[in-house]
């Protein structure tokens, strides 16, 4: 019983494994972050596109994993959460989905969304 810490050690480290997010930015355009208490972001289908001319900021791609006992099911909620505050950052105000996947394997569920961030002119 010389590794009696192993045990605890393998648990602990499995069930910070549980949950993730892991997102990538593409910056395409320049503008000013603006934040997040001044920030609102609309998420659209690119099958809808906004009305008003828009420029094109950057491309987001974001996977958001979680563990059914860990951490509960993955959403595009908490997707979007992550593409609002991503879209914050390179000063946008619309993102619109370009492709999305929901996907679960034995306890863990997946969404992963490639999307666009665009600035409205005014």
């Amino acid at each position: 019983m010389k590794c009696w810490w192993l045990t605890p050690s393998i648990l602990i480290l499995s069930i910070l494994s549980g949950c993730s997010t892991t997102t990538k930015v593409t910056k395409l355009g320049f503008s000013d972050p603006i934040s997040p208490e001044h920030c609102e972001v609309r998420i659209m289908e690119k099958a809808n596109p906004p009305k008003v001319s828009c420029e094109t900021l950057g491309k987001i791609e974001t996977h958001v994993q979680r563990n059914l006992f860990f951490g509960g099911r993955a959403s595009l909620k908490d997707a979007y959460d992550e593409l609002r505050s991503k879209a914050c950052e390179l000063g946008g105000n619309i993102v619109t989905i370009d492709d999305y996947i929901e996907s679960s394997a034995s306890e863990f569920s997946h969404v992963h969304i490639w999307a666009s961030v665009l600035k409205a002119s005014q």
